[in-house]
């Protein structure tokens, strides 16, 4: 009997072992990849730089790779070739969307442009983006609202000078900024106080910089499903709370349109901004609700991103600002940068695009997830699998790109190379179906406000440190921010146009 019970035992010991030490838990088919501890899977080898974590496991396993986080497995594409295949040869079999537990929201995913499935509600509103508010008609004429907010900008930072106040903490005047051009654009109104940050206006800022701030926290239901019913660290709580006090503000402002319309002639408005759009589109509230908190969050934290590290690499690259500061001088003279200067500045659209090559804003893109099992790049890909594109890596991948870490606008000057979803080698906004649909506009905003930057002002370090000390430390999140944030001292050049 005692023999008995130890043999029982003993193989019920031999047996988790082989279940959680030796069995590979990974689904079989799928491309190689390091091997996952039990439960946890391959989580502790990530770090706090994932993005820069799995480029180095790309160059031991291939373009291709497994992990298993957690309990979920997820696939890495590292490559323009593996990026192809996920994002053109496949569009449409990954074309699913991996929605972080934090942001399983009612009334928020089925809404969401961002987070909801491809369906024909989704298609509409892509329709509506990209035939009415982010159409070329629509983009040009509201240009004279970008460049006048812009200039606000450039004259609130000329007093800042004028006044003595020293550095800036310039991260937050560009969020402020775009914050304002989003008000305009969406609601025909500032939104936001540059002089007066405590004067009433910063309530919606400041909900949405909540919301990113809660994006960026590592949810661990979403490596164990099983607690996604829990909320137990109450993340998709505050999210909640934080959404539902977007809503009410929204809510005032739609119903004070629609009674404003209501008193015009049917069908007309004296205010043609992406509201007017969308209620001509006859969507509810809770549609507009969602459409307009993702214009503001993700129009405004991943420009202001990208700006603050072009900033950066040209204060750390002096003889690149001189040459483009050379060109805007020769284009645009003393006067505010227009927007229609930029297809005549092909340097500057350089100094852009290298930017994004270096700094995606989002290192990692949006997650995918495949709808049906597939074979992808020889091998299989289970329904439901996450898979992640590296836009970080490929933007650095030395198979494609000579010195890829050094800041080289001059590579992009005789190259027809671009982000706008066609060449795999630089896709900061992705690709395929779920391409940013905002990408034309933050191509005319971030352009605008980096010339702008460079053209009016001299930009000194704090302290007087010199550029060569410049940290360029990342902190990664939903979008790649810099760490330490960017303050800066700024000396006007044009006098006349800074006041």
């Amino acid at each position: 009997m005692e023999l008995l019970i130890s043999l029982t035992l003993l193989s019920s010991f031999l047996f988790l072992v082989y279940y959680l030490v030796i069995r590979d838990p990974r689904p079989k088919g799928l491309p190689p990849g390091p091997y996952p501890w039990p439960i946890l899977g391959n989580l502790l080898q990530l770090g706090d730089m994932p993005h820069a974590k799995l480029a180095t496991l790309a160059r031991t396993y291939g373009d291709l790779f497994t992990l298993k986080l957690g309990a979920q497995t997820v696939v890495v594409a590292s490559s323009p070739a593996a990026a192809a295949e996920v994002l053109k040869t496949h569009d449409r079999l990954f074309s699913g969307r991996y929605v972080f537990q934090t942001f399983r929201i009612k009334n928020h995913v089925e809404y969401s442009m961002v987070w909801s499935e491809c369906n024909d509600y989704w298609k509409m509103l892509r329709r509506v983006c990209r035939t009415q508010i982010f159409s070329p008609k629509m983009i040009e004429a509201q240009a004279h609202l970008r460049e006048a907010k812009v200039m606000n900008m450039v004259r609130f930072l000329g007093r800042k000078e004028f006044e003595g106040g020293g550095a800036v903490k310039i991260a937050e005047v560009i969020f402020g900024t775009l914050f304002n051009i989003f008000g305009n654009l969406i609601l025909s109104k500032d939104v936001f106080d540059l002089e007066d940050p405590g004067s009433g206006k910063e309530e919606m800022k400041g909900l949405i910089w909540r919301l990113m701030e809660l994006g960026n926290t590592t949810n661990p239901a979403d490596y164990f499903p099983v607690l996604g019913d829990t909320d137990f660290l109450g993340q998709r709580k505050a999210v909640a709370d934080v959404l539902k006090q977007i809503h009410d503000i929204w809510t005032v402002i739609l119903r004070e349109r629609r009674e404003r319309r209501t008193k015009l002639m049917q069908g007309s408005d004296d205010d043609e901004d992406f509201v007017s759009v969308l209620l001509d589109a006859d969507l509810d509230d809770h549609q507009i609700n969602a459409l307009l908190m993702e214009m503001f969050g993700a129009g405004t934290e991943t420009s202001a991103s990208t700006i603050e590290w072009a900033l950066a690499e040209l204060i750390k690259n002096p003889e690149i600002t001189s040459r483009l500061r050379a060109e805007l001088d020769d284009v645009v003279g003393p006067d505010p940068i227009k927007e229609d200067h930029i297809p005549r500045l092909p340097f500057l659209n350089a100094c852009v695009r290298e930017t994004l090559r270096l700094h995606p804003p989002t290192p990692l893109l949006l997650p995918h997830r495949a709808l049906d099992t597939c074979q992808l790049m020889g091998y299989t890909i289970p329904k439901d699998c996450q898979i992640m594109v590296n836009a970080w890596a490929i933007g650095r991948d030395p198979a494609t790109w000579r010195d890829p870490l050094s800041f080289s606008p001059e590579r992009f000057l005789n190259s027809d190379v671009d982000y706008k979803g066609s060449h795999f080698e630089l896709i900061p906004f992705g690709a395929g179906r779920r391409i940013c649909p905002g990408l034309p506009l933050a191509n005319q905003f971030i352009h605008l406000i980096v010339a702008s930057l460079v053209h009016h002002f001299d930009w000194g370090l704090q302290g007087g440190a010199h550029p060569s000390s410049l940290v360029m430390e990342e902190k990664f999140g939903l979008t790649l921010q810099k760490d330490p944030p960017l303050f800066l001292v700024p000396k006007t050049r044009h006098q006349q146009t800074c006041k």
